[in-house]
């Protein structure tokens, strides 16, 4: 059975990993979920929302907020698991630590990224070493152009939380957290 680029037969425990900040969960995360459970030849998805994020000062929203954020709006399919992994680190979260404390459960690992990030990947930490444990999912974004070597996940929402967080607009915001989420924000 074809699934995007690759057949059933290539599931062997595999699993796709989507990190992020999360500050706030929106509909567009939402979108790179179902389509990546839709396309993606894994049996489980792991959202891990970030502690904090090598590439940021900080966050908005605390972590367990952001982690029950996610709780709230992934329940509709039990290939989801939200991972706290990052969180109980209570530092700064490094991709590879997290592909690694995975990838011995999981043979093939494919992690999520948006188009925004292809720019500074090199830069990840011990990102050669990262390169040859991940098939990577990169999702379309503000026209950025995508190599071929990755695997692309077309979404068309475009929003971002930063502007989010600054232009609170709740119908970018899924339904089961929206008014938890405007009230944190504009406070």
């Amino acid at each position: 059975m074809e699934v995007g680029k690759y057949t059933m037969e290539d599931k062997n425990r595999s699993v796709a990993i989507y990190g992020g900040s999360f500050d706030p969960p929106h509909i567009g995360h939402l979108e790179i979920i179902k389509k990546a459970l839709y396309t993606l030849p894994i049996e489980k998805l792991i959202v891990i929302p970030a502690f904090i994020s090598p590439f940021k000062k900080g966050h908005f929203a605390p972590p367990e907020l952001r982690l029950k954020w996610l709780e709230k709006i992934t329940y509709f399919d039990n290939r989801i698991e939200i991972s706290d992994f990052e969180l109980k680190k209570s530092k700064k979260s490094y991709t590879i630590d997290t592909v690694n404390h995975f990838s011995s459960v999981y043979d093939t690992i494919f992690f999520i990224i948006g188009a925004d990030n292809l720019k500074s990947l090199h830069k990840w930490h011990k990102f050669d070493e990262l390169d040859k444990k991940v098939k990577w999912v990169v999702v379309t974004r503000d026209d950025v152009k995508i190599p071929d070597k990755f695997i692309k996940l077309d979404i068309d929402i475009p929003i971002s939380s930063s502007i989010l967080r600054e232009e609170i607009d709740p119908n970018k915001i899924p339904e089961e957290i929206r008014d938890e989420v405007v009230k944190f924000y504009k406070n």
